[in-house]
């Protein structure tokens, strides 16, 4: 296994990541706490603070080492149990959270996407639920090690009273998955101990009441106007939140809560952080929010997932039940994907997925129970029916966001790609299936186009674009007749 050459990588590791610290004199630290009168900093205090503040980048970069290597071994694990898109994650992650600092995050990211066909033809396999809950244990273990180590750093900082502790724990409180807990001492309690007492004020100042409890006003909320409660229903995987009604959010909530385990199924992985939805649900809030946080691109869309936050936001003022059921569908399965690839997919690809669970008619409700892979509803179907869709060539590199800034054919466009994508998968000739979950595989197992530091969606569409040509373009023009033929009977 070429995966051998990782072990001796632990060695080197540690001897990168200890450098030879000087002991710290057991002198009084600079304090944090408010006082009257601050006594006067002494020239050895002085000194000594001086002397954390050069200190300090070494010690985080011990720090961000021994995280990045916690990636990497847990990376070389799903390998060898055949989690290939699993493997590669991981892989990212030991070079991001490391900061490119790991001596062989990056090698062995390259060896896994440097792969050829063979490899993935042969790896090519569903993964048990087992695995994935084991996985997932495994991934809290790790947080709650990085956790730790983080607090020991800030604690360290902060005793000589430099501003990178105060960062530190600003930092681990925005890693809290869930709502502000605090001591008898009023300090925020995060896991490793306790947020001094006036970083936790600060932040408490500054938080939002969800469902009457006080959580971090973290990036997206800091920018959703006005917002001061907040309505969420939850359960391990999903968070609802709402400006508008709790019947609303548990439909939600029930909806997206039974597309899970189907797109486990499907696709083979399982995102190990909550997926969290956010339903606009007053007149005018959903464009504000865009405003504010830069993103008018957007207004021609009724929702978008965003991989940075996991979060999708929904404009659902005015929208019906059953469409707004749809709508969250259809942008928790982007956020499904995001948690399990680092994959910029074309844009027909990644639409005709999310159709394909929250499309109109793509699910339907029987006796209380979803069932998926249905058929999309005939009105979505129409025009293509009647001979008015996309060339094939245009299809394949469609802007989906460009297409609902001009209005026009933008529908059309998801369902042609939902039709395609069910093509492809299911009555294509069987050299062109089998070319298809080849082309999946490998752009999942490669991360192809994830550029390190960048979100998902501004990631670079181009790798996966450029293998799907290397694998069609010879026999597109007879795939385009066949697939016109396969709309007639849809």
């Amino acid at each position: 296994m070429i995966f051998n050459s990782i072990a001796p990588l632990a060695g080197l590791l540690l001897a990168l990541s200890t450098p030879a610290f000087g002991q710290l004199s057991n002198g009084d630290a600079v304090g944090v706490e408010v006082r009257e009168e601050e006594p006067k900093e002494t020239k050895w205090q002085k000194a000594q603070r001086a002397k954390a503040k050069v200190e300090f980048p070494g010690r985080k970069r011990k720090v961000l080492i021994e995280t990045g290597h916690r990636h990497l071994k847990l990376g070389v694990w799903c390998r060898n149990k055949g989690m290939n898109s699993q493997a590669t994650m991981e892989f990212l992650m030991a070079v991001e959270v490391s900061e490119h600092r790991h001596p062989g995050a990056e090698r062995v990211l390259k060896i896994m996407r440097g792969y050829g066909d063979d490899f993935w033809k042969k790896n090519r396999k569903s993964v048990p639920k087992s695995l994935l809950d084991h996985y997932e244990r495994r991934v809290v273990k790790l947080a709650q090690r990085n956790s730790k180590q983080r607090f020991e750093l800030a604690e360290w900082a902060l005793e000589f009273g430099i501003p990178e502790g105060a960062q530190e724990f600003r930092a681990l409180v925005a890693l809290k998955d869930g709502p502000l807990e605090f001591d008898k001492k009023e300090r925020i309690t995060v896991a490793g101990g306790a947020v001094p007492l006036d970083i936790s004020q600060t932040i408490r100042a500054n938080a939002v009441t969800i469902n009457g409890r006080l959580w971090l006003r973290d990036d997206f909320l800091s920018q959703v106007p006005g917002v001061e409660s907040i309505v969420e229903l939850e359960n391990d995987r999903i968070r609802v939140r709402t400006m508008g009604t709790r019947e609303r959010a548990q439909d939600v909530l029930d909806a997206c809560t039974a597309l899970l385990p189907v797109l486990a199924k499907d696709t083979g992985g399982r995102p190990t952080d909550r997926l969290n939805l956010f339903l606009f649900e007053k007149k005018g809030a959903y464009s504000e929010y865009l405003v504010a946080s830069g993103m008018t691109d957007f207004e021609g869309a009724q929702g978008f997932a965003l991989s940075s936050t996991r979060t999708a936001c929904l404009n659902t003022f005015e929208m019906s039940d059953e469409d707004v059921r749809a709508l969250a569908l259809h942008e928790i399965t982007h956020l499904f994907v995001y948690g399990t690839t680092r994959t910029r997919m074309p844009d027909w690809y990644s639409e005709g997925l999310a159709e394909t669970y929250g499309g109109q008619g793509c699910h339907v409700i029987e006796k209380g129970k979803f069932n998926f892979h249905q058929v999309m509803a005939p009105h979505r179907l129409a025009l293509l029916r009647q001979g008015q869709s996309m060339p094939l060539r245009e299809l394949l590199n469609g802007d989906a966001l460009a297409l609902r800034a001009k209005g026009g054919n933008a529908l059309e466009f998801y369902a042609q790609s939902w039709a395609f994508l069910r093509f492809m998968r299911t009555e294509a000739n069987d050299d062109a299936r089998e070319k298809f979950v080849l082309w999946e595989t490998v752009c999942r197992g490669k991360a192809l186009g994830a550029v390190l530091g960048k979100s998902t969606e501004d990631a670079d569409v181009g790798p996966a674009q450029a293998l799907f040509s290397k694998l069609f373009d010879a026999e597109l023009d007879s795939l385009e007749v066949a697939f016109l033929a396969y709309l007639k009977t849809i």
